[in-house]
């Protein structure tokens, strides 16, 4: 019996998946991902959380943030962290400080801002702001 068949009482069906049916499927996951990729990118000052997101596209937590990851790379939460971290950048470059921006972006406290930053920037907030603030 080929690939795509199944044997039922010694009768063989063929399953047939169309290659549109799949790019179908794959095309909605991938509008779903960007559609929840939008929402963080305009929501990151808020908290943010996997079922709000998965609500957002008909999708469950598991999925969301399986699906997730492997078209965007991270996850979901680091994803958060990665929009929040910019953020925060853009307005070190203006002059902003890290202790007044830390909630600004969405991070709980300056700790939380700084313990993130310093991982995926390499430096910490005020290094960051030291090197890219010119008064």
């Amino acid at each position: 019996m080929g690939e795509g068949s199944v044997r039922i009482n010694k009768v063989s069906v063929s399953t047939v998946v169309s290659p549109s049916s799949v790019w179908q499927v794959s095309h909605a996951i991938s509008q779903a991902i960007t559609r929840v990729k939008l929402y963080i990118e305009e929501h990151y000052r808020e908290s943010i959380n996997l079922d709000t997101l998965g609500a957002l596209v008909g999708l469950t937590r598991y999925s969301l943030a399986k699906q997730f990851r492997q078209q965007v790379g991270v996850s979901p939460y680091q994803y958060v962290c990665l929009v929040r971290i910019k953020n925060a950048q853009s307005l070190m470059k203006q002059g902003e400080r890290p202790t007044d921006i830390a909630s600004a972006v969405g991070f709980f406290d300056q700790s939380h801002l700084a313990k993130h930053f310093k991982r995926l920037c390499g430096v910490t907030p005020s290094q960051y702001r030291e090197q890219f603030y010119k008064p």
